[in-house]
């Protein structure tokens, strides 16, 4: 199997239906053999469960573990306390897929021709491609700034078909763009399970109403940290309802009669937390210096927690390690004050870019930023070599002024 295309589904029949349409009809290779699509019926109700299996659409059930908004911010998330279940529907489709690459879909993406083959002619495993998002102005959400703005419905019901395709059609071009949307999105199976998929929602900082960054913001940062860089296929086309399946819940198709109900998996998945609780094991065997022991140390430390040191710190003041061990849970504790150090340092330079950003951005507005930025370093280089040569100059000198006659 090739590929694995996921979609999330809640409650609404109707919406399967229109999104299961969408994949067949404009994905050919699910035909040949080469693609699968299944939908992760997450924490659904008993009537889309029904509707699924008499359609005979392949689907599994997720039950997640329900937590208080008390229990997320103690593992590190913060609102809403539904985005926790969102994610982590989509973390369980990734790891039971059977294709080497994995696209994931919102629950209310409708696609175009030559949607997967416009994917696939960019992907390798230094990169997660997404589509060229087309949506609707949401009345609270707006649109999403790395997606075209478009009206063609609000609902499956609503949706004008014809006239998105027509639109489709219209902006397509080859190529691709820095960033964008993140879904529909394709990566490498093995890759997205090596960054650590989503968190389990969104990162809080000092309360769970304070949120320092977003869950699919965080996932797209592991993966740029292992080198897995984001881009837009601008030849890939797909609308989204914008919280359609919340609009059409009332739209419930009904079951057909008789239809044959398949096997269904069932699952019950519960958060962990944003830090990984460490081993000495799991640290002294991913030692080597790889990419996987990048991530699994990224994973391990957030700047301000103390609490994997602290863990290691009571294992040293007791008196159950013998010599290799104790000589192990201080290598742990160097390796973590080490990747401490160097996440605070990245955070710092993060800032710094980010502050040179805002200022440029005002002046050549957002798209223009990143240019205008790396054209300033280019310009800033030979600036920086004299200065540096002055400076070699002036200490010799001094050094020939104060030396004795």
């Amino acid at each position: 199997m090739k590929v694995s295309i996921i979609s999330l589904i809640y409650q609404s029949g109707r919406l399967a239906d229109w999104v299961h349409d969408s994949v067949q009809r404009f994905t050919p290779l699910i035909e040949r053999g080469q693609a699968e699509f299944f939908f992760v019926a997450n924490d659904p109700t008993p009537a889309l469960v029904r509707h699924l299996g008499a359609r005979g659409y392949a689907h599994i059930v997720n039950h997640n573990v329900m937590y208080t908004d008390d229990e997320l911010f103690r593992l590190g998330y913060g609102r809403p306390e539904y985005i926790s279940r969102v994610y982590r529907g989509y973390n369980l489709g990734v790891e039971q897929a059977r294709g080497d690459l994995v696209v994931l879909l919102n629950s209310d993406n409708f696609l175009s021709p030559d949607w997967l083959e416009n994917l696939l002619k960019y992907a390798d495993r230094s990169s997660v491609i997404s589509s060229k998002l087309v949506e609707r102005h949401h009345p609270v959400l707006g649109v999403f700034p790395g997606a075209n703005h478009a009206e063609f419905g609000s609902t499956a019901d609503t949706f004008d078909e014809p006239a998105f395709l027509a639109y489709a059609a219209r902006i397509r071009k080859t190529g691709l763009e820095r960033g964008g949307a993140y879904m529909p999105s394709l990566i490498h199976r093995d890759v997205a399970l090596e960054a650590g998929l989503y968190p389990c929602g969104n990162i809080a900082g000092g309360s769970f109403d304070e949120i320092v960054r977003y869950g699919d913001e965080a996932f797209f940062d592991r993966l740029a940290s292992i080198g897995v860089t984001h881009y837009t296929a601008l030849d890939s086309i797909s609308y989204h309802l914008k919280e359609g399946e919340l609009a059409d819940a009332t739209a419930e198709a009904e079951p057909a009669v008789g239809a044959e109900q398949p096997s269904v998996r069932t699952f019950t998945t519960a958060a962990t937390s944003t830090w990984v609780q460490p081993s000495v094991e799991r640290v002294r065997d991913s030692m080597a210096p790889t990419k996987v022991h990048r991530s699994f140390i990224e994973r391990l430390t957030i700047p301000g927690d103390d609490a994997p040191r602290e863990t290691f710190r009571q294992l040293l003041a007791s008196s159950v390690l013998d010599v290799h061990q104790r000589e192990q849970v201080e290598i742990a504790l160097a390796l973590l004050d080490e990747a401490s150090a160097d996440a605070a340092r990245r955070a710092a330079r993060a800032a710094r870019h980010n502050r040179r950003r805002r200022a440029v951005a005002r002046f050549v507005g957002t798209r223009r930023a990143d240019a205008a930025l790396r054209l300033m370093r280019l310009l800033a280089q030979p600036v920086r070599t004299v200065h540096r040569s002055l400076r070699r100059l002036r200490r010799r000198l001094d050094g020939e002024l104060v030396s004795p006659a």
